[in-house]
């Protein structure tokens, strides 16, 4: 039986403390104390997690986190923009994972004329997750999850299909100049492609192939291994079967002592 202990230590983020609880017993390292492996534990905190809110104080941007956080949301609600293209920079850029980088006008001829709004009346986005890069604080990052239905013709041409589409969460992005426009929009980054029914793939590419209308190129169609990724995986696992095999006839088990 281990037990564990807990302790209440700084969490690094200057909103309280936040409760650690340490390794157990069993898997502390040899002559290590409850007290050292709680300093090792807060020592990896301070190596390999940064402060947040530290970073975002020091930043010398002129727009404030929470204002960056509105105007990305302003541009959401004016359709990425398309709606109100004075929102985006003269030198804009649109990056999806395969798609891109856009220039401002053919961005929005693009987005246009997909009319997802008319394709998908049900559509919801479930934007959530907003958040300022400490890393770069004039990068909003937020989260997507499409949902919607095909109800109605998409990009003018793709009839209805009735086929209820559901998305696996995406990381999306905004970065702004000083002067609050915004100078790229990325979107698409798929977070976990084993959700949804999009084949693993984000932004229309998944919408696309969910209604059974992607076209016929790796770009548009699910994850599949290649030939010698698939032969490096048989390699590899052959290999480690031969070392284990070849381990236990150099290194047999010793035998069972006889009864006395």
């Amino acid at each position: 039986m281990t037990t564990e202990t807990s302790r209440a230590v700084p969490n690094g983020n200057g909103d309280g403390p936040e409760l650690i609880r340490v390794i157990p017993r069993a898997v502390l390292s040899a002559e290590e104390t409850v007290e050292e492996a709680v300093a090792r534990r807060l020592a990896f905190f301070a190596d390999q997690m940064v402060d947040e809110a530290a970073m975002l104080a020091a930043s010398t941007f002129p727009i404030s986190p929470e204002a960056l956080i509105a105007k990305t949301k302003g541009i959401l609600a004016t359709n990425n923009a398309a709606n109100d293209p004075s929102r985006l920079a003269a030198d804009f850029h649109f990056v999806a994972p395969v798609v891109g980088p856009l220039p401002k006008e053919k961005f929005l001829e693009a987005f246009s004329s997909f009319k997802l709004e008319d394709a998908f009346p049900d559509a919801k986005f479930n934007y959530h997750s907003f958040r300022v890069d400490p890393f770069e604080p004039n990068r909003v990052w937020y989260d997507s999850r499409f949902v919607g239905t095909h109800t109605g013709l998409l990009a003018g041409r793709i009839k209805a299909t009735n086929i209820l589409v559901k998305s696996p969460p995406q990381a999306c992005s905004m970065l702004f100049n000083e002067a609050g426009e915004c100078t790229q929009l990325t979107v698409g980054y798929v977070m976990d492609r084993q959700i949804g029914n999009t084949g693993g793939m984000g932004a229309v590419f998944g919408i696309l192939y969910a209604i059974g209308a992607g076209a016929p190129f790796p770009e548009m169609q699910p994850y599949s291994k290649s030939l010698r990724y698939r032969f490096f995986i048989f390699l590899s696992e052959t290999i480690a079967k031969l070392q284990k095999f070849f381990k236990r006839k150099q290194f047999p088990a010793d035998p069972t002592p006889s009864a006395a």
